[in-house]
């Protein structure tokens, strides 16, 4: 028997019901407002990016088509030079080298945790690479300084900034995304198609190679591609490493410029104002296309695989297996697959087989390895440099020009009165866009077009938020540079990644809950609101608490607004602030060996933060599986 409530509501001609209507058909509108913001943002990027252009590509000393086409770059002095190709070619320089080591080496590693590794093996590795991926750019930039650059200048002669120091680092970087994607691809191959080939004949390591991985290619692909837009949009190990020297070289061992070391050039002031500031958003243009096209074109792979549910679906897929039998090969192959046989090793004995796929599980295990070797010197070379200068006086002091007094407390402060407010600004936002997308959105074109926007702005490099900051809460806002406009500009950086994890968080609640609910006569929305929101929470709670964490060390986005003559906490939301990642950014590049000494104990300060905030997700994510009935 429906309650007095429910009996209420259905009566057509009780205000009841008008009002529940009224309340409900707010909600949706508010929240589809949220989803919207993407097109806002969007907006607010493309605004930035072509008013800065338009008026640097319209004075008179610029040539487009020098720009485009030019082989210098010299934007001061009596006779600058704009010519981007010294830019780009370091950028692919460094992109292009650090994909070619972390390709491998990712592929190698999800390889062999895909197919290969026991469950006590994975549970180790899991975390190494959760780790690596959760290392804020500003401490490779400084492990590529301090470590790296200084053994390259010794054995193989390099010039203080390198590109290869910064190759070396970024790869390490780009590589969880790579072994993440990669492994998820590997792992959907079907069944079937692995114990076909093992039923013919084939080893382990055959199969992997000759089925699996080729199932698997598009993944793959996607993989490389989302870990070359990450490294072409990287600006903090850049800038620290590979030095401010623009040169058309593809020499690893000299120094170089890219583009988004450029633009961070012209954060810290190290440009004079005119025409060579006004560069910084073309260069960001051309960046923020390149990036998309990437961007596009690696969303277009992986919505194709998410589509068809597996990889190898296709009725014409053809498999390369070697074998000797075709006829009982055959008979345990699935009707819809076509069987490309081919002999591989008719001269080898099966022996000799078994010590090539011994040798390749061992090569792709390594990876592994070099991958935990690397966190472990990362970790080591910190702790050793920035553990004898941690003391309560470097905790309670406030910055100076004498290292020797020299503190963090209003920096501390001005991280976290800079995350929180972030978090007021983007969660309620990012969370009603997640609600709306996945509840209530139809499928149609307004709505794909928001979920590629949001696709599309969680791939854009965090360096251009900043110019957006700069431009909108600077300076249209006039927010000035103050703590405000700086949690702005992370909040619409942070957005998209949560609105991501909240829908997977709301799509992982069973669809019978919102039947049993509907079926009780509940509405639609009190359907979400008391059935899926709450079932849903600690999966949003670790996304944003991710996002938060990743808020909190990134310093390209603050870059442009971040005082460094703020010298005290802030008390208000317009005052000046400093940032843990921005002090440890200034540090670094002082030429004394004392503040890079500072700026080691201010990065073991910035990893216990994020070490508590990804243990607190950690936490409630076990918690609420634990406490799952379903």
């Amino acid at each position: 028997m429906l309650s007095k409530i429910n009996r209420a509501y259905y009566n057509g001609n009780n205000q009841f019901r008008k009002k529940m209507d009224f309340k409900e058909t707010l909600i949706v509108k508010l929240i589809l407002v949220a989803a919207s913001f993407a097109i806002i943002v969007s907006l607010a990027i493309l605004y930035t990016l072509l008013n800065g252009s338009i008026e640097f590509f319209l004075s008179p000393k610029i040539n487009i088509i020098q720009f485009f086409i030019g082989t210098k770059w010299t934007p001061s002095g009596a006779d600058p030079n704009f010519g981007i190709l010294p830019l780009f070619s370091g950028t692919i320089l460094i992109a292009g080298g650090s994909i070619l080591i972390a390709t491998p080496l990712g592929l190698g590693a999800a390889l062999y945790l895909a197919l290969f590794a026991d469950k006590k093996i994975s549970t180790l590795a899991k975390p190494i690479i959760e780790l690596l991926a959760g290392v804020p750019s500003i401490v490779y930039g400084f492990f590529a300084l301090i470590v790296i650059s200084p053994i390259l200048r010794e054995y193989f002669g390099a010039s203080y900034f390198n590109a290869a120091s910064a190759i070396i680092v970024m790869a390490v970087m780009i590589l969880p995304i790579i072994v993440s994607v990669s492994d998820d691809s590997l792992r959907a191959v079907p069944r079937e198609l692995k114990e076909a080939s093992l039923a013919m004949g084939a080893t382990k390591w055959e199969t992997a190679i000759k089925v699996v991985i080729p199932a698997a290619s598009s993944g793959i692909i996607a993989s490389v591609l989302l870990g070359l837009s990450r490294a072409l949009g990287e600006t903090m190990v850049v800038a620290l490493a590979a030095g401010n020297v623009a040169r058309l070289t593809f020499n690893p061992l000299s120094q170089v410029q890219t583009m988004t070391a450029y633009i961070a050039q012209v954060a810290t002031g190290d440009i004079p104002p005119g025409l060579a500031v006004s560069a910084a958003f073309a260069v960001g243009l051309v960046l923020f296309v390149i990036t998309y096209i990437i961007n596009y074109v690696a969303g277009l792979v992986v919505l194709r695989i998410q589509n068809t549910g597996k990889m190898t679906t296709n009725k014409n897929r053809k498999i390369k297996i070697s074998l000797k039998n075709k006829k009982n090969i055959c008979a345990s192959v699935p009707k819809n697959d076509k069987l490309v046989i081919k002999k591989i090793y008719p001269e080898n004995s099966l022996k000799f087989r078994y010590r090539v796929a011994k040798l390749g599980i061992f090569l792709v295990g390594s990876c592994l390895i070099f991958a935990s070797i690397f966190l472990g010197l990362l970790v080591f070379s910190i702790l050793e440099q920035g553990l004898p200068g941690i003391n309560l006086k470097f905790l309670t002091s406030y910055p100076s020009s004498n290292p020797s007094v020299a503190g963090i407390f209003p920096v501390i402060l001005g991280s976290i009165y800079l995350v929180v407010l972030t978090m007021i600004f983007s969660l309620p936002i990012s969370f009603g866009a997640a609600v709306y997308l996945t509840e209530f959105a139809r499928s149609n074109t307004y709505t794909k077009i928001l979920r590629r926007l949001i696709q599309n702005l969680a791939g854009v490099p965090s360096i251009v938020f900043g110019l957006v900051g700069l431009t909108v809460f600077v300076r249209i806002f006039d927010f000035g540079a103050s703590i405000l406009a700086g949690s702005l500009t992370l909040s619409l950086m942070v957005m998209p990644i949560i609105i991501v994890t909240t829908e997977e968080a709301l799509k992982a609640i069973p669809k019978s809950f919102r039947e049993a609910a509907r079926g009780l006569g509940a509405t639609k929305w009190q359907t979400v609101r008391h059935h899926v929101i709450p079932y849903a929470l600690p999966g949003t709670l670790t996304g944003s608490i991710l996002a938060l964490s990743r808020a909190i060390g990134e310093t390209a986005p603050i870059l442009f607004i971040a005082s460094v003559f703020a010298k005290v906490a802030p008390h208000e939301i317009y005052d000046g602030f400093l940032a843990l990642p921005v002090t440890i950014f200034f540090w670094t590049r002082h030429p004394k060996v004392e503040f890079q000494n500072l700026a080691a104990s201010t990065i073991i300060i910035l990893l216990v933060i994020l070490f508590i905030m990804n243990l607190l997700a950690i936490v409630i994510r076990q918690r609420s599986l634990a406490n799952r009935d379903w």
